[in-house]
C-alpha cells in the first residue's frame, strides 16, 4: 500500500445524520461524499446505513477514504462502502468518538443520536455545517447557536456544493489543514 494520509487528505469530515434518508434525497447525499472525496477530505461516520451509507457511497466512487465507527463488536455489521471499521461497542458513546474522528461536523438531518452529535461537536469546539434542507436536527438548528461557550453558528448550508464551499472557507480561516511535526516522521 502506497498511501500516505498526510498527503493525500486535507482533514477529516465526520458526517453525522439520519439513518433512515429518503430516497429523493439518497443521491444528494451520494453526491456529497463524491464531492468531499473528490477534494481530498476523508469521511468519518457511523458506518451503518442512511445518511452513513449513502456518504460512504459517493465518497468510493470517487476513490476517496471512509472511517465507520459502528456501535457494535463485530466490523462485518458496517455498511459495504466503510473502508476502515472502528468497532466502539457502547451504544451511544461511540457518537463522541465520532465527533473526535473529524476536525469538522457535517449534519445531515437526523434525530437524537444526530442531536447528540452536534452537541459534543460544540462541546468540543468543533466547527459544524448543518444541512438544512432535510428534515431532522440539522435544519431545526442551522444558523443558530447551541449555547453561549462559542462565538460562531452552525453554519447553514442546503446543497453539497454549498457544503464544500463552507468546508475550504473554514478549513482556511480556522487553520485545520492537517500539520505534522517534522521530528514525528
Amino acid at each position: 500500500m502506497n498511501f500516505n494520509y498526510k498527503k493525500e487528505i486535507k482533514a477529516t469530515v465526520s458526517v453525522i445524520g439520519t439513518s433512515e434518508i429518503e430516497d429523493d434525497k439518497r443521491q444528494m447525499i451520494i453526491d456529497l461524499g463524491e464531492l468531499l472525496a473528490k477534494n481530498h477530505y476523508a469521511i468519518a461516520c457511523g458506518g451503518l446505513s442512511g445518511v452513513m451509507e449513502a456518504v460512504c457511497e459517493g465518497a468510493k466512487k470517487a476513490g476517496g477514504l471512509t472511517i465507520g465507527i459502528i456501535p457494535y463488536k463485530e466490523k462485518r455489521f458496517a455498511n459495504k462502502f466503510v473502508d476502515i471499521v472502528i468497532p466502539v461497542p457502547f451504544s451511544q458513546a461511540r457518537n463522541i468518538v465520532v465527533v473526535l474522528a473529524g476536525d469538522i461536523c457535517v449534519a445531515i438531518g437526523g434525530k437524537a443520536g444526530t442531536l447528540s452529535e452536534m452537541c459534543f461537536a460544540w462541546i468540543y469546539e468543533k466547527p459544524i455545517i448543518a444541512m438544512s434542507n432535510i428534515e431532522g436536527w440539522s435544519s431545526k438548528i442551522a444558523a443558530q447557536k447551541i449555547d453561549n461557550r462559542r462565538e460562531d453558528i452552525i453554519h447553514d448550508t442546503k446543497s453539497p456544493e454549498e457544503v464544500l464551499k463552507k468546508l475550504n472557507l473554514l478549513i482556511e480561516t480556522k487553520n485545520l489543514k492537517y500539520k505534522f511535526p517534522a521530528s514525528e516522521f
